[in-house]
């Protein structure tokens, strides 16, 4: 089965995918990855061919007037009207790249943000992907909404106007990238309940509630074990003592001042006598007691590190969870709020920092939480165990392969009657 994978994003997004890609090409199907340029490294180092998409995640991650808005505590939707408009001419050659790279798959995989220059002209079956449980329910609210104790009208409610939310935002990409619109008020309706719609997310955090569609699943993380050694002076670095502390705001490093953000956090990080690793960010010089580098394989780093500080990315947060440690949230803007609250639900990490909260203060009481008290650290350790036992990547495989071949069965058996 040759398998097309659609993404859009930031590595966060592309990353769980390589996963995936790795997967399917275990199970001998034909994968291709499409996305941005920017991964093309990633796509070679695992072995999965790769179709480009135009764009770049730093066209709205570094955006000046995006990360302006985000400094000054703006809301995503408040943010992204901050940024230029893409111009028509681009979301068209998206669209028509996505439908390039889709070209004679046996099945398509995206995600609800690539699905929006995605056209289903129902000639292949396809699945998508939500990094935040996305199906409406009864039992908990949509992803931007507090989780108010006001029971199940309150929750079906802020699904409503989730749904009207997203509809105003696709209306125009759909229209600009000339494409039919999707259903007002339910753009993702027919996620879960005529395509397939997967979250990976462990389901330590969630299971499916009852009144979900058949078709949505809650599958555990998908992890990419890529082959990485660590460089020598790494090595050393952290065998040099105590366990230190690992700092990664990811792809959202751009809203942080690096050098302020550097001197606050290991002024922190030194009162509690550990050291600190920081992935990405700046600037290049770094005192002897920090180790920076601008990427690393976090099921390498995360085990070793005493407690890791993150903007609570999907995927980072999952990471954090795998490795059993303590984390300190700093959640922004999109869905980093909704993991850094769910990290504190569980009882892995205290209290979140919210971006426009990160001072000092706050921050030596989060992490000396972290580092010191046993039920936070032994919460992370149980979670740890649980998540990684769980088969996220695998059991995404097998939904997968389920429903291309119910799919391709319910098209044969309908071709056969006509004949």
């Amino acid at each position: 089965m040759h398998v097309a994978l659609v993404v859009t994003g930031s590595r966060g997004d592309v990353q769980p995918f390589i996963a995936l890609a790795v997967a399917l090409k275990d199970r001998k199907h034909t994968v291709t990855l499409a996305t941005h340029q920017d991964f093309a490294g990633l796509a070679e180092e695992a072995g999965v061919d790769f179709a480009p998409l135009p764009g770049s995640p730093r066209d709205f991650l570094a955006h000046p007037a995006l990360v302006e808005a985000l400094q000054q505590g703006a809301s995503l939707f408040r943010a992204s009207r901050k940024v230029p408009r893409q111009s028509s001419e681009h979301l068209q050659s998206l669209a028509s790249a996505i439908t390039e790279a889709v070209s004679g798959a046996d099945l398509v995989v995206n995600t609800i943000l690539s699905r929006i220059m995605f056209e289903d002209d129902g000639s292949v079956p396809w699945a998508s992907l939500s990094w935040w449980p996305q199906s409406p329910t009864a039992q908990w609210p949509a992803m931007i909404f507090p989780p108010l104790k006001l029971g199940a009208p309150y929750n079906r409610l802020t699904h409503r106007v989730q749904g009207l939310m997203d509809s105003l935002l696709i209306a125009g990409f759909r229209k600009d990238g000339k494409l039919p619109p999707l259903p007002f008020g339910a753009p993702y309706g027919n996620l879960g309940r005529e395509v397939p719609l997967l979250c990976p997310a462990t389901r330590s955090m969630f299971t499916e509630p009852t009144d979900w569609p058949e078709l949505s699943h809650i599958t555990g993380y998908w992890f990419w074990d890529r082959e990485w050694t660590p460089s020598p002076e790494l090595v050393e670095f952290m065998d040099a003592g105590t366990e230190p502390v690992t700092l990664t705001f990811g792809s959202i490093w751009p809203v942080h001042r690096p050098s302020e953000t550097l001197q606050k956090v290991l002024n922190v990080v030194r009162s509690h006598g550990r050291r600190l690793v920081m992935v990405g960010g700046g600037p290049e010089d770094v005192p002897d007691d920090v180790f920076r580098l601008e990427e690393a394989h976090y099921p390498w780093l995360f085990p070793r590190s005493a407690a890791v500080i993150h903007h609570g990315g999907c995927n980072t947060t999952g990471e954090a969870l795998r490795a059993g440690k303590p984390q300190v949230v700093v959640p922004t803007f999109a869905d980093s709020p909704f993991w850094a609250a769910q990290a504190h639900r569980l009882g892995v990490a205290p209290a979140p920092v919210p971006y426009t909260k990160f001072t000092p203060e706050l921050l030596d009481a989060a992490l000396g939480a972290a580092l010191t008290d046993e039920e936070i650290r032994r919460k992370a350790a149980n979670i740890g165990e649980a998540v990684r036992a769980e088969r996220g990547v695998e059991r995404a495989v097998d939904i997968l392969e389920d429903w291309a071949e119910r799919w391709h069965g319910e098209r044969k058996s309908e071709a056969d009657a006509l004949a």
